[in-house]
Order: C-alpha cells, then structure tokens, then sequence
C-alpha cells in the first residue's frame, strides 16, 4: 500500500485547485479571514501552510455548502476552531478528504 507524502507548504494555485476554487476566491478569503494567515516568499508569492489549507476548507464548507454569510463565517470559524476537539477535527479532515476522492472518482467514470 503506498503512503501519500504530505507536503507542508501549499502555493496559492495548489490551494484554489485542492479547494477547487479560483485564485481570487482563496485571496478574497485570506482578507476576510484573519485566521488565514499566509506568509510571502521573496518574490511575493503566498505560502500556505496545512494549517491554512484547513481552515480555508472550513471556510468553504461554511460559505459554499452550508450558505452562511462571510460576516457570519468568520464568527463560526472561531468558534468552531475553540469549541472542537482534536478527535472531531481530525473525524472531520478525513471526511473531506474521503469527498474529494469520491469527487474524483465520479469525474473518471
């Protein structure tokens, strides 16, 4: 059985095509969120961190499938990012990941 590699740094392209979303949606959401906080390379490209990636997938859960309002979202995000436990954010993470394979795989048929 393979093992992924799992990289630690994510370039903004990488992020919108995993969120699969534009490039100017993960900016857009970068400057409403402060809990996404990217740090800039030399060149002034953004550098996303796993950490980043996670919350920007909680971000779109929130305000593409869930309907709530970016004010709302970031209020939620907090709370979501006090109130839950590592175990149901770890139960949580793998269920999208689990998505975005059966995504793929109903692509490919």
């Amino acid at each position: 059985m393979e093992t992924e590699h799992i990289k630690k740094f994510y370039k903004i392209g990488e992020v919108a095509k995993m969120l699969n979303v534009p490039t100017s949606t993960v900016r857009y959401w970068e400057k409403e969120f402060k809990q996404v906080k990217p740090i800039k390379n030399r060149k002034g490209d953004r550098i996303f961190t796993l950490e980043d990636v996670e919350k920007l997938k909680e971000i779109k859960h929130l305000v593409h499938e869930r309907g709530i309002k970016i004010s709302r979202a970031g209020k939620k995000l907090s709370e979501n990012s006090t109130l839950t436990g590592d175990k149901n954010k770890d139960v949580i993470n793998r269920l999208l990941e689990l998505k975005e394979i059966l995504l793929k795989i109903k692509a490919n048929l």
